[in-house]
């Protein structure tokens, strides 16, 4: 058994530092071009250049129903991979565990889902929380969600990447973790955007208050359960992101409320930011009848970052009702 990684970029890097060095390692490159940046990428953002990592093209070496594949692609490219594995590998197939996030905004379906619906017959597990590659690969500790509804899988896999400073609580939940995750990142935005307008801490503290609000709403018509909204996946990502420049979502925040243009924020990032794709597919929920003012106002935002669209969010936090 081996762990495959698909996905070479900060946190598929980090995560193949941390994860359990007696475990055999590949991660895999879409191209071959991609192979020397990205060893060069892994000793930085690991830390180590440890034996044991092999770098390869995709499907250089087999897949096997034994094998743990982390899939660590941005959700655009979640279904696009499984089709690759759909193509190249026969079932049975291997346990694949989605670190990615975000949502399709035409279906509103999460990475595991969009997994599911090319790979029906997989052993699916996602992992999410308070994340920031940036820390962790510094060798700070930090914690996640493990969920699948395969107890089996979840011990394998949780022994797989066992670590001294990444642990894994574990839950037979797997859309709720990925729900909470996506929807946290759109408030992530707000929270650059009130860190470039200089609104301060007090207005911080009403984006983490109303966001988490709104990321219930959505949770109780979608079923969430409230002990993921109010744990690591929900309010735990939420704190983590929306306080840490590090995060993707508050530095794209940061940039548009700059004045900088979304394709050139998104350029100058120089990742893919989830949050702002997920905040169309959200604030269309308000259609739903569901309240989601902060959703649309920073959805109004990644749309047409103009003067406007701040105005109207510092307007929906000062009017937010405190009482619900």
């Amino acid at each position: 058994m081996s762990l495959v990684i698909i996905g070479t970029g900060n946190w598929g890097s980090t995560l193949a530092g941390l994860l359990n060095p007696e475990q055999a390692l590949r991660m895999w490159c879409e191209r071959k071009e991609f192979i020397k940046p990205t060893i060069e990428s892994l000793k930085q953002a690991a830390g180590t250049d440890r034996p044991g990592i092999v770098v390869e093209e995709m499907f250089t070496s087999p897949l096997t129903a034994g094998d743990i594949v982390l899939v660590v692609v941005p959700s655009a490219q979640v279904g696009p991979v499984a089709r690759k594995i759909h193509e190249k590998v026969k079932p049975p197939y291997p346990i694949i565990v989605s670190a990615s996030k975000g949502l399709e905004r035409a279906t509103f379906r999460t990475c595991s889902q969009v997994i599911a619906s090319i790979l029906p017959t997989a052993t699916i597990a996602v992992m999410s929380g308070p994340n920031i590659a940036k820390e962790i690969a510094a060798g700070r500790p930090a914690k996640a969600v493990l969920g699948c509804d395969n107890v089996h899988v979840l011990l394998k896999v949780a022994k797989a990447m066992r670590s001294d400073r990444f642990h894994l609580d574990m839950t037979r939940d797997t859309v709720d973790v990925e729900l909470c995750a996506a929807m946290k990142g759109v408030f992530a935005i707000g929270a650059g955007v009130i860190d470039a307008r200089k609104w301060g801490c007090n207005f911080m503290g009403l984006m983490l208050t109303f966001g988490l609000r709104e990321i219930a709403e959505v949770g109780k018509f979608l079923g969430i359960s409230s002990a993921h909204v109010f744990g690591i996946a929900g309010l735990g990502d939420l704190v983590a992101t929306c306080l840490s420049p590090d995060s993707r979502n508050y530095r794209l925040g940061q940039l548009l409320a700059g004045g900088t243009p979304l394709k050139e924020a998104l350029s100058q990032v120089g990742m893919v930011v989830e949050g702002a794709m997920t905040a169309s597919a959200v604030s269309e929920m308000a259609a739903l009848r569901l309240r989601v003012p902060l959703f649309s106002a920073i959805s109004a935002i990644v749309e047409d970052p103009c003067e406007a669209a701040f105005r109207r969010l510092e307007q929906v936090l000062m009017e937010y009702p405190s009482n619900g």
